[in-house]
Parts: structure tokens; C-alpha cells; sequence
């Protein structure tokens, strides 16, 4: 009886072991995950899907915990995800993600404890992704405060309204950034073949939009 590695075992039941397995082959029909599904335990974080391609809102992840101190999901730029059956969706541009699990005593230690963190492969392979990082030597980041009855514009007047937010001159070019459906709504502006700055506008839950800040570069 012909007897095989674990790994290869492993590959049957799960979506890959070892460092090439998230390879996908050329000329190979297979189709990537497009939900990423992450394990906390006790030794930190286990990934069970080495890539993952988005969908139009973002990249979804369904998180579980199996042992450890209770934990939530974080990343290089935001975290507080918890654990539970239904997905949950994370803005990650294309290309290696650095996340991981986090307990209450990882987040308090100085300088946090990124115990375990793994690489998530973000494979867009549909080309939805719109390059959302403006680039200068100084950038300047604004953020804008509300009343609680502050009503927000319909999506539909956003592009005209980031033009102004975004300081747009003639030759200047204003379109979405990120994701088609992500939320916060990203616009950008390119001024000579680069991304200089960008708006983002939060929901107000009710079909409309509110300017959240803005980021300028130059």
C-alpha cells in the first residue's frame, strides 16, 4: 500500500500546504476561493485559504476560533473583526495581506504582539481593483465631523461633489478607487499620470453618502 505525506493529505481536505500551493497554474481552470476563511487557536493564526480572489465589495473572510484566549482579526491598517458563522468583508488591495489573530493581552503588550501573523494572497483576477494610494513626498489627511441629522448626498451626485472635495483643475481626472461596491465609497483624483489625493464617504445607512475626509499628496 502506497502510503502519502500528510501535506498532501491536507491538500485534499483544505485548499492547499506549503508555499506554492495558492499558485494557481497557468492554463489551469481551477477557480480561487472568493471567501477566506481564518482560524484562531492557541499558537496564533492558521490560515486555511493561502489566497483568495475579492468580490466587488471587498475580500470576505469567515473567522473561527478553536482554542486560545478569545480573539479578533487585525491587519497593517485596521482590525476588531470577532469570530462567528457569517462572513465579514475587509478592504485588502491585490497582492500579500499581513493579518493575523490578536487577544486583548497581544493589542496591550508594547509594542503590540503580532504573534503568529500569516500572508494572504489577494488574487484579483477580474481586475476590479482601482489603485486608491496617492503618492507625494507630503500628504495632508482631513476628517469631517456631523451632526447626528446630517442627511448625505445620493450616490449618484458623489462624482460631481468629489470633484470639489478633491480640488479638481482642468485635465484633472476624478474616478472611483478601491473596490466597485466597497464601502467607505473611495473617489480619486489623478493629475499627470499619479494619484495625488482621495475622498472616501461613509453611508449614513440610508442611501446616502457623507464626506469623510480627504487625503492630498504632492
Amino acid at each position: 500500500m502506497r502510503l502519502f505525506p500528510a501535506c498532501v493529505i491536507a491538500a485534499l481536505l483544505a485548499s492547499g500546504c506549503g508555499p506554492g500551493a495558492a499558485d494557481t497554474p497557468s492554463g489551469e481552470s481551477r477557480t480561487l476561493p472568493n471567501v477566506a476563511r481564518i482560524v484562531c487557536t492557541a499558537a496564533g493564526t492558521w490560515l486555511l485559504t493561502p489566497a483568495v480572489r475579492p468580490q466587488q465589495d471587498g475580500v470576505h473572510v469567515i473567522l473561527s476560533q478553536r482554542g486560545g484566549a478569545p480573539a479578533t482579526l487585525d491587519t497593517d491598517q485596521a482590525g476588531g473583526w470577532k469570530p462567528g458563522p457569517r462572513p465579514f468583508v475587509v478592504t485588502l488591495p491585490p497582492g500579500g495581506a499581513h493579518l493575523g489573530c490578536m487577544t486583548t493581552a497581544d493589542g496591550n503588550a508594547d509594542p503590540p504582539r503580532h504573534r503568529g501573523w500569516v500572508s494572504l494572497r489577494v488574487v484579483d483576477q477580474h481586475g476590479q481593483w482601482v489603485d486608491d494610494r496617492p503618492i507625494g513626498e507630503m500628504c495632508s489627511q482631513s476628517s469631517i465631523d456631523y451632526a447626528p441629522t446630517a442627511a448625505g448626498d445620493p450616490e449618484s451626485q458623489l462624482g460631481r461633489e468629489a470633484r470639489q472635495a478633491l480640488g479638481a483643475k482642468p485635465g484633472d481626472e476624478v474616478g472611483r478607487a478601491g473596490y466597485p461596491r466597497q464601502e467607505p465609497i473611495e473617489y480619486r483624483l489623478v493629475r499627470d499620470g499619479r494619484v495625488v489625493a482621495l475622498a472616501r464617504y461613509a453611508s449614513t445607512g440610508h442611501g446616502r453618502w457623507l464626506l469623510e475626509g480627504v487625503q492630498k499628496c504632492g
